[in-house]
């Protein structure tokens, strides 16, 4: 495990139109405004679907199953680019959502205290009838946590809409002790992965 990087969301240099109008089928803020910094014009279509995993899935067969059934539900024209993600975190390959309560989140936090975790996040983009899945992963690694830390951090921060109860881009930054792939997937939307996705089903129409 690398010591923790500096990786931030950085704009890639890809080849599309700036000016490129796109759907996102999520209401998350936080991949809105990593579509808007990447310069694209997004309008938001949140997709409303069972998100329950399956006993047989692996968490990774879930990510990708859920970003494909969100791309499939929302409407749009066959000219326009749907972006539909979803993120969460593993540890020991148990999936971590969203928790139920600030309760359920403590646990989640606790369990993560000074251990390794993966981050997954999957991206469907559709265009017409066309879709393309990625999977990507990142390795977190958060130091030991104390349960006085959790109750601060709980108290000044919103994380019931947040998987594995914490936002790298907030408070929980302090957790953090070694980091290994993409920041901004962490966050919720790889984008140098998304943009590569894009101008590649644009290529094919």
């Amino acid at each position: 495990m690398h010591r923790k990087r500096d990786v931030r969301a950085v704009k890639p240099q890809a080849s599309y139109d700036a000016q490129m109008e796109i759907i996102l089928a999520s209401r998350s803020p936080r991949r809105l405004f990593l579509l808007q910094a990447a310069g694209l014009a997004v309008e938001v279509r949140p997709s409303h679907i069972d998100e329950t995993p399956r006993p047989e899935e692996t968490v990774s067969d879930t990510v990708q199953r859920l970003c494909r059934e969100k791309a499939l539900a929302c409407q749009a024209a066959a000219d326009v680019p749907v972006i539909a993600a979803d993120t969460l975190v593993a540890i020991h390959g148990e999936a971590l959502g969203q928790p139920r309560d600030l309760a359920h989140a403590k646990e989640m936090l606790l369990q993560l205290s000074g251990h390794e975790h993966q981050v997954l996040t999957a991206v469907c983009v559709r265009l017409g009838e066309q879709m393309l899945t990625e999977c990507i992963q990142t390795r977190v690694k958060f130091r030991e946590i104390s349960s006085e830390e959790i109750d601060t951090y709980l108290l000044h921060n919103e994380i019931l809409d947040k998987a594995g109860s914490y936002a790298i881009q907030g408070g929980a930054a302090s957790f953090i002790e070694a980091i290994e792939g993409p920041l901004d997937n962490v966050i919720g939307l790889p984008v140098a992965t998304t943009l590569h996705m894009i101008a590649q089903m644009k290529e094919k129409q």
